[in-house]
């Protein structure tokens, strides 16, 4: 007869099972592969604000040359409309996109108000 101590475990104690908060390697291969799309998607972003950025030093010398105010009430409204009307559309929640149209905004405005002091 075995003893205690030469009695072998049955095969299914080597694999250790998933707990909570735990990944197959399928499932953490997704969120690798969805996380490699996100930091795409955010890099994009990023080359958009730019893009975004380099049309407001257009606009900020422009303005600059011919005096304008840095600030134009109507046209950020009409914007505004249009970025809630599209956000409506695309089920996103109005406040974040709001607060992102906001952002993007005030760095045009700090941009076009530095170009603004270069041409005095």
């Amino acid at each position: 007869m075995w003893s205690q101590s030469y009695k072998q475990k049955p095969s299914y104690y080597f694999f250790k099972p998933l707990g909570f908060g735990e990944q197959s390697l399928s499932e953490k291969t997704e969120i690798e592969d969805i996380r490699k799309q996100l930091e795409k998607v955010t890099l994009e972003i990023f080359s958009l604000c730019e893009k975004r950025l380099q049309l407001s030093k257009k606009i900020g010398e422009i303005k600059a040359d011919a005096g304008m105010p840095i600030e134009n009430m109507p046209v950020e409204q009409n914007l505004k409309t249009k970025v809630l009307e599209k956000c409506r559309k695309k089920g996103l929640d109005e406040k974040f996109c709001l607060n992102l149209l906001q952002l993007l905004l005030e760095e045009s405005k700090r941009i076009q108000r530095e170009i603004a002091k270069s041409h005095r």
